[in-house]
């Protein structure tokens, strides 16, 4: 499960890489969703570095869109 999140994530973690904001929800709840897993199923430390590598780029993600959506 957590190399298939990898991957999808792939993209996402690109410079260039722009958010729909309309996913901002499937952001949000993915990120809660990796902090549930980290706190609920023993981890190797590989599993739990993928795991918190994954939380920072859903922050990143949300950080993009809430710049995009509110640009100063």
């Amino acid at each position: 499960m957590i190399f298939l999140n990898n991957a999808r994530m792939a993209c996402a973690k690109c410079s260039f890489y722009l958010p729909m904001s309309s996913a901002k929800a499937q952001y949000i709840e993915g990120r809660q969703n990796l902090l549930k897993l980290m706190q609920e199923i023993p981890l190797t430390e590989d599993e739990q570095a993928a795991v918190e590598n994954n939380v920072e780029a859903m922050d990143k993600l949300i950080d993009k869109l809430k710049k995009y959506l509110n640009p100063i």
